[in-house]
């Protein structure tokens, strides 16, 4: 497998002026992972990310060191993609087995990254452009008795911690027997973050030994626990690890609290939950400030087609007076009626007043059966003449 290209472009610009003023010393603090204590060499390396700086980590009790942070010293700026090409092609060209616990070898305490051997971050760092830094943190070496600060808890073990010195043999090249696997590219590369690269892989068959307690630590990753023995609460499950990102992935760098420097995703969830809250609360505000102004607008509509009624009608009103007196248009309708003058329209009696009949109010319901004076006297006559017609005919009759 031919050896990807490095992100020259990419490159830290501090590192020149960095070995101007001379390589930083190293500094030592103690991890507890697993149950164990591990003392961990940093060095300190600013960089041109949102951090400023950034860490190239030795552990001690293997002598190891991390190729992860010697890459992101070297090339803060570079992509996932490229440390993801880089580190398939070591693991491909390299024997990297006892530098970083496994599950196949259960002994070795399990730190985040690659880690490789002095020997070989050597060779590494000439292409880095980085060997004045590896070569101060592989000769440093630190004080057994010294009382170091602890991170991760500080609830690990309290003996007393391995120191391994001792000069490794140089790594030896892989033979072609043991690459029998398809060589990673681009399309067959692990799709985790690189903080998960060396997680590891659950397997169906348990370990033959038997499995001790394993203790979390919050700074460093740590195998999983089976299910039987240790059950991992919900709470320690974080799901918002995958982050879209916009550009180009910055390597994230390290704190002075910390010697594998992770970004908390806690802290970031509770930032955005508070800020999504928060617009939230101002979007339900707006939304009732619009509906109370529509409310008004509806409410005022009706007072508001009143008034214009009332003014369309007295502008009739004085188009109106404007034909008859155009004097008065100017002032208002108004005051037009309160300046005109009162008359008393009185009718004088005739001179002969006519001798009319007077009404007599009378029910509508007989008006029906009401006769003229000449049908009246007309009706009393037949009356008579009916009265005395039978008188004459039926009293004969009689005697």
């Amino acid at each position: 497998m031919t050896r990807p290209p490095l992100p020259s472009q990419h490159a830290n610009p501090y590192i020149q002026a960095l070995l101007n003023t001379g390589v930083p010393d190293v500094k030592y603090q103690i991890l507890s992972c697993q149950g164990n204590d591990i003392l961990v060499g940093r060095l300190k390396i600013s960089t041109p990310t949102s951090s400023g700086h950034a860490f190239i980590l030795r552990r001690y009790d293997t002598g190891a060191v991390s190729l992860t942070t010697m890459f992101r010293a070297a090339f803060p700026t570079a992509s996932e993609e490229d440390e993801k090409r880089e580190t398939a092609w070591i693991k491909e060209n390299y024997d990297l087995s006892g530098n970083n616990g496994t599950q196949k070898d259960p002994t070795i305490s399990r730190l985040a990254g690659t880690w490789v051997d002095p020997e070989l971050a050597k060779e590494v760092a000439r292409d880095y452009r980085i060997s004045d830094m590896i070569a101060n943190v592989i000769e440093a070496k630190p004080d057994p008795n010294g009382n170091y600060r602890r991170s991760g808890g500080g609830g690990g073990n309290k003996g007393p911690i391995t120191v391994n010195l001792a000069k490794q043999p140089p790594s030896s090249i892989k033979p072609p027997s043991r690459t029998a696997f398809p060589s990673p590219s681009k399309a067959t590369l692990p799709a985790p973050k690189r903080r998960k690269e060396l997680s590891p892989v659950p397997v169906s068959s348990p370990p033959p030994e038997t499995p001790r307690q394993v203790r979390r630590s919050g700074r460093t990753r740590s195998p999983a626990p089976k299910p039987s023995s240790i059950p991992v609460p919900l709470t320690s499950i974080k799901t918002p690890k995958k982050v879209t990102r916009v550009g180009p992935a910055v390597t994230p760098g390290g704190s002075d609290e910390t010697a594998v420097d992770e970004d908390g995703d806690g802290a970031t969830t509770a930032i955005a939950m508070t800020e999504l809250h928060d617009e939230d609360i101002a979007s339900q505000k707006q939304m009732i400030a619009d509906m109370k102004a529509r409310r008004d607008a509806v409410q005022a509509s009706p007072l508001e087609d009143a008034m214009n009624e009332d003014r369309v009608k007295d502008e009739d009103d004085e188009s109106s007076d404007e034909g008859e007196s155009p004097k008065e248009t100017a002032q208002p309708l108004k005051r037009s009626r309160e300046d005109e003058e009162l008359k008393f329209d009185f009718k004088e009696p005739k001179a002969e007043s006519e001798v009319t009949e007077r009404a007599i109010a009378t029910n509508r319901r007989v008006s029906g059966f009401r006769l003229e004076p000449q049908q009246k006297s007309f009706a009393w006559g037949m009356a008579a003449f009916a009265v005395g017609f039978g008188a004459v005919t039926f009293l004969p009759n009689f005697f």
